[in-house]
């Protein structure tokens, strides 16, 4: 065995001593890991498969002849980022920002995007057979986003439904 050889062994056995037992794979137990939001007084969650990172709000910069929906961008280490008001998309009134805003930098199929959050709540799981998917809304807006609603209440939030929606795309030329 040459000292490579040996050295690549060795390597191996220790990274089999070291990694991580995963027990199941989350989606194949039902299992969603989320993150919990506040908006507008209501709790709503999103897998955290898809969110990049969580940031405080930093200064927006306008875009014109966007819809309202669209606050403007945001530069996060040099990457331009949309910023979306999740209110205003699903028509929930507004409270304007405070300090307790938080971006959630989500991204899915190569489209990435900040949606603004009133607090980031933490981290939780959630069991896919609990949710309750057909449910009422006020705004019909919201029924295509929603993968279901907990017991308690806790909106889940289906962000590949979302991100790929033709409304988000703005092709307008002025």
């Amino acid at each position: 065995m040459t000292i490579e050889n040996h050295i690549k062994s060795i390597l191996k056995e220790r990274a089999n001593l070291l990694k991580i037992q995963i027990e199941k794979d989350d989606i194949s137990s039902g299992l969603l890991d989320c993150i919990e939001f506040i908006l507008e007084g209501e709790r709503y969650a999103m897998e955290s498969v898809f969110v990049s990172e969580v940031i405080p709000l930093m200064e927006i910069t306008p875009l014109p002849c966007t819809p309202g929906f669209i606050l403007g961008i945001v530069n996060v280490r040099g990457k331009i980022i949309s910023i979306i008001d999740m209110k205003k998309f699903f028509g929930l009134p507004e409270k304007g920002i405070t300090n307790l805003n938080r971006v959630v930098i989500i991204k899915y199929n190569g489209v990435e995007l900040g949606i603004l959050a009133d607090e980031i709540v933490g981290n939780t799981k959630i069991q896919l057979n609990k949710l309750q998917s057909k449910i009422k809304t006020i705004t019909d807006i919201h029924n295509g986003f929603i993968l279901g609603v907990t017991k308690e209440r806790l909106i889940v939030l289906d962000i590949k439904e979302f991100l790929l929606n033709k409304k988000l795309i703005i092709d307008d030329e002025v």
